[in-house]
């Protein structure tokens, strides 16, 4: 209806930072318990701004997700269903103050700046937030990297640094080749540990520590 009211929200969580969800409601209070009943939620969502809306509540909403999909369609969160039909979400990958200036200019567009308002955030969520980059710091930091992430081109040559004679060709980005066999570095490092310093087959290795490129220990040549 023309004249429905109610609020535009932007609200975050920590566990996907890239993102923020834009939509509406008539009650946030349940809107936020009905987002953060889900147990499979490592954090709960949290209201960055908010913004009244006293007619139109629908039209504003739309008007909002449009214009950010005319800034960069890339940005909202899209998916395929199973019946084929494009599903459009109300995720964005904005941050909270980016997606906040995207609404002020409506608010003062439509005259009414001083429905929109930023809150504070509160010492639980900072804290929540802090703990939520520590993980995906670690989660970083032991994802595999590629041989680009490095500085290391396909068709170069790694040496093991116990034998300079003994030296396998990257392949590809993940991948070496060593005597006409294809290895991850980690896998390759294992097995000639085997050989070189007598550990058991079945212990890991971290293979960027046991390789050499043009001098230098790969794992010294990663790129923070």
């Amino acid at each position: 209806m023309e004249n429905d009211s109610g609020l535009i929200y932007i609200l975050t969580n920590p566990s996907f930072p890239n993102y923020v969800k834009i939509g509406k409601t008539t009650n946030l209070d349940q809107r936020l318990r009905s987002l953060n009943n889900p147990s499979c939620l490592p954090f709960s969502f949290r209201v960055y701004a908010t913004y009244k809306v006293e007619s139109g509540l629908d039209k504003v909403e739309n008007s909002i997700h449009n214009l950010i999909d005319k800034i960069n369609y890339e940005l909202r969160a899209r998916e395929m269903t199973e019946a084929g039909k494009l599903r459009e979400r109300e995720f964005f990958a904005l941050d909270g103050e980016s997606a906040y200036e995207i609404i002020r200019e409506i608010a003062l567009l439509r005259g009414d700046e001083n429905n929109l308002i930023k809150q504070k955030q509160t010492k639980k969520e900072r804290q929540e937030e802090e703990i939520a980059k520590i993980v995906q710091e670690i989660a970083e930091r032991k994802k595999p990297l590629t041989f680009k992430e490095y500085g290391i081109e396909i068709g170069s040559e790694l040496v093991f640094v116990d034998d300079p004679l003994v030296r396998a060709t990257v392949v590809s980005q993940k991948q070496v080749e060593y005597e006409g066999k294809r290895y991850s570095l980690s896998a390759l490092a294992a097995k000639l540990l085997v050989k070189y310093r007598g550990r058991k087959e079945s212990t890991p290795a971290q293979g960027p520590l046991y390789f050499k490129y043009q001098g230098t220990i790969v794992a010294d040549l990663r790129k923070d």
